[in-house]
């Protein structure tokens, strides 16, 4: 299916033909900036990745070899011109790693639009109006760029049509919830990173079609040695996911900002002001881990979810040098242990699966998981 093959693809060729047709193709770094936004700007959001970055050569020149290597992959694709067709791009605070990206691309290459959003550190009340006041001064720069006015009508359209993808992503996530997945993990993570590399209208109508198809199809294979959840920080590479699987595991659930966590929560359709919903929508999503001191947040989402998909154990991956999910894996490790919840924590680098390393510790998780399960039988009989 095409839709499978987008989010490993290095090239993206509908993208590119819309900035061939003059749609201005806006980047973005992160799950905090409001693509609505993007949308009804008369843009085509296209979520920044390294896909297709062979040597971060580039970018290692002039930034730190701490910085994680999926910034400094994506950055090294702009520095040589893969992303020549991007009319803007918008960079958060969201860490000092993409921070530091914004610095090299303004300094280093030709994009004319480089817009900042500052986001608070923490999802409370009395910091959203700050979020509401960042957003709105990106809309602003947006109107200046395009001489085009982001008005309500616009608002509206927008939100409904990335409801639409949202909507499209939690059916294909249900298929992968069912008992014997007809949808494997890693076709579900393929599925929501094209969502943030597509045009809206492409993705829904590939969505719909990978549904039709999936949705009839007779569950095949015996049912998995364990359902897993998938946590952590960017993971946008299906095959670290189709590694997990390999032995015979299923990832039926994530929390991840290329997943399931960057899809959630509602833009009313009635919403008074659309551009408040879109903002509210955003700003208060389940919270990634640099938002400082809602970490409550995230383990209730993640809980949830261990409880609602019949989860046997979780598996956490990080980025080297990300110290934001660093710490959330140091505190995860005790909570899950006193809910009895197993975790396996690996760390990794963007761009090359160590697929035998992943299959070898999975394969002892697994096997530790199935011990558990066999102690608990024998503790029932006895």
């Amino acid at each position: 299916m095409e839709l499978l093959s987008i989010a490993e693809s290095p090239g993206n060729p509908g993208v590119e033909r819309a900035a061939a047709d003059g749609t201005p193709v806006i980047g973005y770094f992160c799950s905090y900036v409001p693509v609505e936004v993007l949308t009804a700007a008369g843009c085509l959001p296209l979520r920044l990745r390294g896909t297709g970055s062979e040597d971060s050569a580039a970018a290692d020149a002039l930034m730190s070899s701490r910085v994680c290597t999926y910034v400094r992959h994506t950055v090294a694709l702009a520095l040589d011109g893969r992303y020549g067709f991007l009319r803007g791009v918008v960079c958060c605070n969201t860490c000092d790693h993409v921070r530091r990206a914004l610095d090299v691309l303004r300094h280093r290459t030709s994009i004319g639009f480089l817009g900042f959003l500052s986001v608070p550190r923490n999802a409370r009340e009395s910091l959203y109006p700050y979020y509401r006041d960042e957003v709105g001064a990106l809309v602003a720069g947006l109107e200046r760029l395009l001489a085009r006015r982001v008005d309500e009508a616009g608002l509206r359209a927008a939100a409904a049509l990335h409801v639409a993808v949202r909507e499209r992503l939690r059916l294909l996530d249900g298929l992968r919830a069912r008992e014997r997945p007809p949808l494997s993990g890693a076709e579900l993570l393929a599925a929501a990173v094209a969502s943030r590399v597509t045009a809206p209208a492409d993705f829904i109508d590939l969505a719909d079609r990978l549904r039709e198809e999936r949705e009839g199809a007779a569950p095949g294979g015996p049912p998995p040695r364990a359902r897993l959840l998938l946590a952590g920080n960017a993971l946008d590479e299906p095959a670290f996911v189709r590694a997990v699987e390999s032995q015979g595991a299923a990832v039926v659930a994530d929390t991840l900002c290329f997943g399931s966590r960057g899809a959630a929560g509602p833009v009313p359709a009635d919403a008074p002001d659309p551009l408040e919903a879109i903002c509210r929508r955003t700003f208060f999503q389940t919270p990634c881990a640099r938002m400082i001191g809602n970490f409550p947040d995230r383990l209730r989402a993640l809980l949830d979810l261990v409880r609602e998909r019949a989860v046997d154990g979780v598996v956490f991956q990080r980025l080297k040098f990300c110290d934001p999910w660093g710490g959330e894996a140091h505190m995860l490790r005790r909570r899950l242990r006193e809910r009895g919840v197993p975790l396996l924590v690996i760390e990794r680098e963007y761009g090359t699966v160590n697929a035998g390393q992943v299959r070898t510790r999975v394969q002892a998780f697994l096997e530790m998981i199935e011990a558990g399960r066999r102690r608990g039988r024998a503790e029932a009989a006895g």
